[in-house]
């Protein structure tokens, strides 16, 4: 009986002590990155002073505390004396940086967060082109009350029509860095309205929100450094091509009519041929999800032609993007090298330091097997209701 009390007085003790810790900390939630002569870092904190006042019900209960630095851990010391409350980098969920931090090279971000012994690699990793990273910390959401978790929501609830869940992984990225013949893509963020509205209680008090933030396009990297952000259309591209897209609105043009194809079911499959030649498999199928026109698909003939349609379309598009890629960006994000490294290692070695300019020399053949496996008919639905 006393070795029960005395394991009760224990646990009671040891509680009141890690709560006793908990409150002489600021719980980072977020961390933006930014190049200002050097280095200017924000960090997004939850349990910030507001948050333990009696605030309205819905207001962010956050605050956002930045520094310059010649390094990031100098910038982030002198977070630390402003801070009343000890930094806490546990909890961190996203990390935001600009595209000139992208630009000067990611590995010098990376060694900070790797050698920081509280920051776990489970967060999402994203660049803002063209705004500050800080400023991406500051847009509160009314579905949201952390800045933060509006990033994470956003990413996660994308993550079937834009497919960029592994994409904006830390460990992914990194990942791509270390792995040979295999170059880095990460998704991007952006800030649409004004920051000063987007940042107040207001932006939680309306039906429309005036400012809010939205997924942008990929961003292609070479190595570990940041080299341009490809188009919408391209974005989805690499998603095909990788086999990572879950959900395909593709259009096209039949006869006078435009027609979009619906798909879930695209699966690629990238093989080396020889040590020079890469042949590209894209197989799916989908269906009408919307005709703009007056076409009538109501025949087989018309299906099968739709079918060449599809297959066409789809497979110069890629080719022109895959070509694009080897040529004006130089930049392996498909992991053509990794495939010679894997199957010809010596080959790979004369290669891999010049690998950029001799990526265009490898021979890309796409395949295309994708067909429409239901037409539907407006008039046999409008018939049927």
């Amino acid at each position: 009986m006393k070795k029960l009390i005395l394991l009760f007085v224990c646990i009671i003790i040891s509680g009141c002590s890690n709560y006793s810790e908990l409150n002489k900390l600021s719980i980072v939630t977020a961390v933006g990155i930014d190049k200002n002569d050097g280095y200017e870092v924000s960090v997004l904190i939850a349990n910030s002073p507001k948050a333990q006042t009696s605030s309205k019900e819905g207001e962010a209960k956050t605050t956002v505390y930045k520094a310059k630095g010649s390094s990031i851990g100098d910038a982030v010391k002198t977070i630390n004396k402003k801070c009343p409350k000890q930094l806490y980098f546990s909890h961190v969920n996203a990390v935001i940086i600009s595209d000139e931090i992208g630009k000067d090279g990611f590995l010098k971000v990376a060694d900070w967060l790797m050698r920081n012994p509280e920051t776990r690699n489970r967060f999402y990793l994203m660049q803002v082109n063209g705004q500050k990273a800080s400023d991406v910390l500051k847009i509160i959401s009314p579905l949201e009350s952390y800045p933060s978790q509006s990033i994470a929501t956003l990413i996660e609830s994308s993550q079937n029509a834009r497919s960029i869940g592994d994409s904006a992984s830390y460990s992914n990225f990194i990942g791509r860095i270390l792995e040979e013949g295999y170059e880095p893509i990460m998704p991007t963020i952006k800030i649409n309205g004004s920051v000063s509205k987007g940042s107040k209680q207001e932006n939680l008090e309306t039906a429309e929100p005036s400012t809010y933030l939205s997924l942008g396009n990929i961003a292609i990297y070479r190595k570990d450094k940041y080299i341009g952000t490809v188009s919408k259309k391209e974005s989805e591209y690499i998603q095909i091509l990788n086999s990572e897209i879950k959900e395909l609105v593709y259009p096209i043009k039949y006869k006078s009519s435009k027609i979009n194809i619906y798909s879930n079911d695209i699966n690629t499959k990238i093989k080396l041929s020889d040590d020079s030649i890469i042949d590209i498999y894209v197989k799916g199928r989908g269906k009408i999800y919307e005709i703009n026109g007056k076409a009538c698909l109501n025949c087989l003939k018309d299906i099968n032609n739709l079918n060449k349609v599809w297959n066409r379309s789809l497979k110069r598009n890629l080719k022109e993007f895959v070509n694009k890629i080897q040529t004006e960006y130089k930049s392996d994000i498909f992991g053509f090298g990794n495939l010679i490294y894997k199957n010809y290692p010596n080959k790979w070695k004369s290669l891999k330091n010049n690998w950029s300019n001799d990526l265009k020399n490898i021979k890309v053949n796409i395949h295309t097997n994708v067909e429409i496996i239901d037409a539907g008919s407006l008039y046999e639905t409008i018939k049927g209701e």
